[in-house]
């Protein structure tokens, strides 16, 4: 029979051992994504850039996108996302240092050829 100093024993080493199995699995996953993303920024050009953002409710939002030559405007809620509309011409938005920013719903009006009757500028 064992004594109850190699019953302790034993269950040091099995716990140590476990413990070492879990270190060596995180550590080999923090270096999977370490260099999996390392290895994507560095020749990726931004394929897709987010224009603006105008949030309609707490899980729903418009997203004016350009992607690849082209401007897309997607409606997003927390189970769907929809493209509304799609723009061939280039849109030149103004830099956030510009003093008069038109409001999104004013580019959003223009483009539909409508009036926005919420708005009070």
């Amino acid at each position: 029979m064992k004594t109850s100093s190699d019953i302790w024993f034993a269950f040091g080493q099995t716990f140590a051992m476990l413990a070492l199995v879990l270190a060596l699995l995180i550590l080999t996953f923090y270096l999977i994504k370490k260099f999996s993303t390392a290895r994507g920024i560095r020749g990726s050009k931004n394929l897709i850039q987010i224009l603006a953002v105008h949030h309609l409710a707490p899980k729903e939002k418009l997203v004016l996108l350009h992607v690849l030559d082209e401007t897309i405007l997607v409606g997003v809620t927390s189970s769907n996302i929809s493209k509304i509309a799609s723009f061939d011409k280039d849109i030149d938005l103004p830099q956030e240092n510009d003093k008069a920013v038109p409001r999104f719903s004013h580019f959003l009006a223009s483009k539909l050829g409508t009036a926005f009757k919420g708005d009070s500028k």
